[in-house]
């Protein structure tokens, strides 16, 4: 499957109500979807092989709430993946890596990391690269320089190695010069005072989250079912 392909199954599975709960889940090669405990019980048992996952799912719900009240999980999802350590857990875990403790499990044939934002007026899907995110944030580099040769050969990765990771990725400024956590606050006093001094600095953090995902996004009408423009 495609992107596009990929992004209208969830947004069905989503409507379905199959993918509306908050979870971080691995849809396989075969489009089975799995939650990470039942993946890691499948992998484990050899009944899947880590090479047969695809798409690794970050599903938030704000379903209470419309979308305009939160207009950085809206407009810049993918954001709050890195500030959540979604992200960080999805290459560690294309990368082969196992933290029982931490809900990393080996899916070594992950190729895209999704976001699916499902508010009361919004349903919001956006779609990556995971290599391409690893490149553009800098993560390859962070990930070999807190593993250095134990990358070649550990199996195991400790809380505390991926929480440097993470750490490491949060204080990166990969968005016109300001790190995810400052970008996700200035976007959101832009948009819910509206502070419109800020708009110089959202147009660039945009075109900062244009160029380092390069996700491609659908939004959907929850009402009408109908995918709109924005």
């Amino acid at each position: 499957m495609d992107r596009m392909q990929i992004a209208d199954y969830l947004v069905k599975k989503v409507f379905n109500g199959e993918l509306n709960t908050p979870s971080v889940s691995i849809m396989l090669k075969n489009k089975q979807i799995y939650g990470v405990i039942d993946y890691s019980r499948l992998v484990k048992s050899n009944k899947i092989s880590p090479q047969d996952a695809f798409v690794y799912i970050d599903s938030e719900n704000y379903s209470l709430l419309e979308s305009y009240n939160h207009p950085a999980d809206y407009l810049f999802p993918l954001i709050n993946s890195i500030s959540n350590y979604i992200i960080v857990k999805c290459y560690l875990a294309k990368l082969g890596f196992y933290s029982p403790y931490d809900d990393v499990f080996p899916a070594t044939g992950l190729k895209y990391f999704a976001v699916v934002v499902l508010f009361k007026d919004r349903l919001v899907i956006e779609l990556t690269d995971i290599d391409t995110i690893a490149t553009n944030t800098g993560l390859r580099k962070i990930v070999m320089k807190v593993l250095g040769t134990d990358l070649l050969t550990q199996e195991e990765i400790d809380i505390f190695e991926k929480d440097k990771i993470a750490d490491k990725l949060r204080k990166q400024k990969l968005f016109a010069g300001y790190t995810p956590g400052r970008a996700y606050f200035i976007v959101g006093g832009y948009y819910k005072k509206p502070d419109t001094s800020l708009a110089k600095e959202v147009l660039t953090i945009t075109n900062a989250y244009n160029r380092v995902f390069e996700p491609y996004r659908v939004v959907y009408d929850t009402r009408t079912r109908r995918q709109v423009l924005m």
